[in-house]
């Protein structure tokens, strides 16, 4: 079994607690991706589930869109869960998280988690304490205290209390570049689908055209290629 966590609390210290979190509760493989956007965490969520077929396991995601934007909410963004094969995903709602399993028809159903409704059930099979249970529902730090354990909780068999989030309230995704690696190279939300008819894209800088392979470059252009995804496209500049 594996677990990754995607997540804007990524400092040394937030890393450790998560991660120890986790593997106190369940035996497991543990991977941390920090993110900066949840456009970003959305997009790691999609290299994730192509790193890991589907296989057991799961993948924690929380960002938020900043601002005063999740005020709306009792406590912060609420979190929602699918399953791609046999990999349980929890992930906040709020934003760009969410949008790229909707362009990519990843999921038929995503549903709602109600904070105090599922810690309730959690206390009632006695997986968390009474004592634990009041400091989760106010906690301000959901990705330690709240989402290890419901999909600890999840992965050992339990249901949990929810409700189906319709997919016309998750944002389209948007054409944009979410992640420039180590290379250079920008990684984009494009597929094949978003080009023109001729195999490019057009931008404030020019057009586009699109390779298959990397040996087809020209030196010294900005061309877009195939990323690690059959899907997804990233911006190259081949020296």
């Amino acid at each position: 079994m594996f677990t990754t966590f995607i997540n804007d609390c990524k400092d040394d210290n937030a890393r450790a607690r998560q991660t120890s979190r986790v593997g106190s509760l369940i035996q497991t493989n543990l991977s941390f991706i920090g993110v900066d956007s949840d456009l970003e965490a959305g997009m790691q969520l999609i290299d994730i589930l192509d790193a890991t077929n589907g296989r057991e396991g799961m993948i924690l995601v929380n960002v938020a869109p900043r601002g005063g934007h999740t005020r709306k909410w009792e406590n912060g963004t609420p979190f929602a869960y699918f399953w791609y094969k046999q990999t349980l995903i929890i992930s906040s709602i709020d934003g760009y998280a969410l949008s790229s399993i909707k362009k990519l028809n990843i999921a038929e159903k995503i549903r709602v988690l109600d904070t105090r409704l599922v810690t309730n059930t959690m206390r009632e099979e006695g997986f968390v304490t009474n004592n634990e249970a009041e400091r989760i529902v106010t906690s301000q730090f959901r990705s330690f205290d709240f989402t290890p354990r419901v999909g600890v909780f999840m992965m050992k068999g339990n249901h949990v209390p929810s409700e189906e989030l319709n997919f016309e309230d998750i944002p389209e995704l948007p054409l944009a570049i979410w992640n420039i690696d180590n290379f250079g190279n920008c990684k984009t939300t494009l597929t094949l689908n978003d080009l023109n008819k001729d195999k490019t894209i057009n931008t404030r800088y020019g057009t586009l055209p699109y390779f298959e392979q990397l040996r087809n470059v020209p030196d010294g252009e900005p061309v877009l290629v195939k990323g690690s995804l059959v899907l997804k496209i990233h911006v190259l500049l081949k020296y």
